[in-house]
């Protein structure tokens, strides 16, 4: 994995020079196309760079192959965020539902949000976002908890 670790790095390194950086990826592909973080280094480098059809194929493989912990928050996030962009919203909104659900990390929910208002549903993404912030218990939330939850109702 050290030399993984090394070869993504070299990789991201160039992320200023685009041919670069593909190249680096792509010169290694036989070698580490079945490991889960490389798939994932990959398709996030073909994000980055506006490839989001070519970065799809390769999150949903990392994802396949197991990859764990952060990093699989991570491929599920830009995995359903590509989706989003090329217009497949439904998917994007399912699965960031269940990473959201999952992991309640407030990334998810920004990112469900936007695929919610890129599918017309400006309605819900809102009161997805006021709901989680209302369960939170900062500031004065808890005084108004009650009311705020009453309003919040009353959108649907």
């Amino acid at each position: 994995m050290n030399d993984l670790n090394e070869i993504i790095e070299e990789a991201w390194y160039h992320r200023d020079n685009p041919e670069v950086l593909l190249r680096k990826f792509h010169e290694v592909y036989d070698n580490y196309h079945g490991n889960p973080v490389y798939l994932f280094e990959y398709a996030n480098a073909l994000d980055f760079l506006g490839k989001e059809h070519e970065a799809i194929p390769l999150y949903e493989m990392a994802i396949k192959f197991g990859i764990s912990g952060k990093k699989k928050t991570q491929a599920e996030i830009q995995l359903a965020s590509s989706l989003s962009v090329t217009g497949e919203n439904k998917s994007a909104v399912d699965i960031l539902n269940r990473v959201l659900n999952e992991t309640g990390d407030p990334a998810a929910l920004i990112f469900l949000c936007i695929a919610m208002f890129r599918s017309g549903e400006a309605r819900k993404a809102l009161k997805t976002s006021l709901n989680f912030i209302l369960s939170g218990n900062h500031g004065l939330l808890p005084k108004y908890k009650r009311s705020l939850s009453r309003y919040l109702d009353e959108m649907d």
